[in-house]
């Protein structure tokens, strides 16, 4: 691709601190600055901060990945807080937009105009860009045979794929000298 449409910059003690996230193209939307960084409380510090607004359990940990940061940003993109807003004429459009139920159009015409701008980059990268609910929620039907889940992988998100087994080399000990084994028996 010619252009990164979004900047993902990790510390260098992650995952003690969290990733920053800033979109590259234009972004109009409650919780993302003019300049592109995005403000969603899975990113903030693990600080206590009472102004904030946030509880604690809200901002960053040490178990968060690359899945949770994207799913909760994907999350935040379809439902915008408007309590928090880093962009707060952006909020206070999409009240206007949400409260009207889609009659003011002011909101959705800007973000129209994005995707449909987002969506002729994307297609000189040969990208597809979904416009429209069905075509975002592709439903597959699975065949009989397909439905049946190889569920050994169910919880592997490849973590440990870089790390060496330092176990390999090393046989189990097992010690059953003069071990009781709970029947009695020595």
């Amino acid at each position: 691709m010619r252009n990164n449409r979004a900047h993902v910059k990790f510390p260098v003690d992650y995952p003690y601190s969290p990733p920053s996230i800033r979109f590259l193209t234009k972004v109009w939307h409650p919780n993302v600055y003019e300049n592109g960084d995005l403000c969603i409380s899975i990113l903030h510090p693990p600080i206590d901060d009472p102004q904030s607004g946030e509880l604690p359990c809200e901002r960053w940990n040490p178990t968060q990945n690359v899945r949770t940061i994207l799913l909760s940003v994907i999350s935040l993109l379809n439902e915008p807080n408007t309590f928090s807003p880093a962009n707060v004429d952006a909020s206070v459009m999409y009240r206007r937009w949400k409260e009207s139920k889609g009659k003011d159009k002011e909101y959705e015409n800007i973000i129209r105009k994005q995707v449909l701008a987002t969506r002729s980059e994307a297609e000189k990268d040969n990208v597809t860009v979904p416009t429209t609910l069905e075509e975002y929620c592709i439903k597959h039907r699975a065949k009989p045979k397909e439905r049946e889940a190889d569920m050994t992988d169910f919880y592997d998100d490849d973590y440990g794929d870089d790390m060496e087994d330092d176990d390999e080399d090393e046989e189990e000990e097992i010690h059953d000298d003069n071990e009781d084994s709970g029947n009695g028996e020595l």
